[in-house]
């Protein structure tokens, strides 16, 4: 296996990330208007809102589990809102977070893998349609790769350095992480293995202090919990031990895997679409690409495994590094059941699942020797560009899908823009509206008033093609339908 490229960066390889973080924006913050936007989206605003106009929180969103998120997400998701008070301008944010990402990314890897690995792992993070996907929407976890990068590059740090100060970043990364979702407490594995592995090397005074430093964001949340006998901690626990049961033992471990390998290409995307997709030209050379990618998972996986085993150098442990990261996440999930184990619980896995991709690439180009070398890795370069484009392509087709259908009948939903017109319409006549979504967007609040009889009903008709009855005036918004009380 080869070693990272001692050469220096030329300016031909940043003008290529410059360009990849070009494409990143671009992808990110096209169209806004036909991004997802449901209840938690609503919720996170809504509360957004309310801190600038000075209300403390304590605890953000709920969990899936049932636990109170820490409230890291609603100040982050309140900063952008101070400067565009706009759904959109938030959602924004979470992009502008990606494409920081996909910077770390390379500037994390270029000196540890080479330039093929490095460059191959930043394009994919910039292109890939689930990474491309989650950096539209206003979730807590699609703020996890910019803190997931860091917090690789301190590991990476404790692996290389003696006794070094930056171990202070480790503890408060990883709290970063855990705060934005309950997912990341899987990167506890990777934490514990590398300080056990170096602990003879880590300066351990600056790891407490980092300790101290992580529980001042946390504080409110574990003052809450204190008040209230830890039911959050408590909920935790319980999804821990396999809450909700499992038929069978390793079933979650088994989708955990198949989702990071949908995370890394094109696959499973009727999840976001229902059964109705895009189809054409650029949906079938996105779903070659994926394949490529998978491939090149698989064989940057092997690869680096048998270098965990076999190498006691430095070398070595980088790339166990990147092994154990993505065990932990899969492991965490070996007592739940398989329906349980969404999409977006794995996207903590970026943007180690793309650089071990991109690793595997590299490595195989290492198996050709003497000067046919230089030309495999030409050909190398120009294949992730190919995989590149036909991402960017597929995941085009689908934004033009979206704007066709107004939607999706899958996991997207209705896209904002015909929400926002739908409650702008309600807005006008003082009306309120039976859907949550469109409640906040017409009148800021997510439920109407008790008793209230002026009420438009909707319908989606993406979800339920059946039109509504109606004795008023109706009128339809994209695929929402909506009847207007005479």
């Amino acid at each position: 296996m080869p070693p990272a490229s001692d050469e220096r960066t030329s300016p031909f390889e940043l003008a290529c990330l410059g360009v990849l973080l070009l494409v990143a924006g671009w992808l990110r913050f096209r169209h806004l208007g036909l991004m997802e936007f449901k209840s938690d989206e609503a919720l996170a605003v809504r509360i957004g809102r309310d801190i600038l106009h000075g209300d403390v929180r304590t605890t953000g969103l709920t969990s899936s589990a049932g636990a109170a998120n820490p409230p890291l997400f609603v100040y982050l998701t309140a900063l952008p809102l101070a400067f565009w008070n706009d759904p959109r301008g938030a959602t924004a944010f979470v992009g502008l977070m990606g494409v920081v990402a996909v910077a770390l990314t390379y500037f994390v890897l270029r000196p540890r893998f080479g330039w093929l690995a490095a460059l191959s792992a930043a394009a994919l993070l910039a292109t890939a349609p689930w990474a491309v996907l989650y950096g539209r929407k206003l979730w807590a976890q699609d703020l996890l790769p910019v803190v997931t990068v860091s917090l690789l590059w301190s590991l990476f740090v404790l692996l290389e350095r003696v006794r070094s100060r930056w171990v202070l970043l480790v503890p408060l990364l990883f709290s970063l992480c855990l705060e934005l979702n309950f997912s990341a407490l899987a990167l506890v594995v990777p934490v514990v293995v590398v300080l056990l592995y170096r602990r003879r090397q880590v300066h351990w005074p600056a790891f407490l202090l980092g300790v101290a430093v992580s529980l001042v964001p946390l504080a409110p949340w574990l003052a809450h919990n204190a008040r209230h006998h830890f039911r959050d901690v408590t909920a935790l626990a319980k999804e821990g031990r396999g809450h909700g049961g499992s038929s069978t033992f390793g079933e979650g471990a088994v989708e955990a895997v198949r989702q990071t390998v949908h995370l890394v290409s094109t696959t499973g995307w009727s999840f976001v679409t229902g059964a109705t997709h895009e189809g054409g030209a650029w949906w079938t050379l996105g779903r070659s690409a994926g394949f490529a990618v998978v491939a090149a998972f698989v064989v940057g996986l092997v690869t680096c495994t048998l270098a965990a085993a076999r190498r006691r150098d430095l070398a070595g442990a980088r790339r166990a590094l990147l092994v154990v990261w993505l065990l932990g996440i899969w492991l965490s999930y070996v007592t739940s059941a398989r329906d349980r184990v969404q999409p977006h619980y794995l996207i903590a896995s970026y943007p180690v699942s793309l650089a071990v991709a991109g690793i595997g690439l590299s490595d195989a180009v290492g198996l050709v020797r003497g000067p046919r070398r230089a030309a495999a890795r030409t050909a190398a370069a120009v294949a992730v560009a190919l995989v590149a484009v036909a991402f960017v392509g597929f995941t085009l087709s689908f934004q033009r899908f979206v704007a066709h259908h107004g939607g999706t009948a899958g996991d997207y939903g209705v896209a904002y823009e015909h929400s926002a017109a739908l409650a702008a319409a309600a807005k006008r006549r003082g009306l309120n509206v039976d859907d949550q979504t469109l409640e906040f967007l017409a009148t800021g609040s997510l439920d109407s008033p008790a008793g209230t009889a002026r009420i438009v009903r909707t319908r989606d008709l993406l979800s339920t093609p059946r039109h509504l009855r109606c004795r008023g005036t109706l009128r339809t918004f994209g695929p929402l339908e909506a009847c207007f009380p005479p």
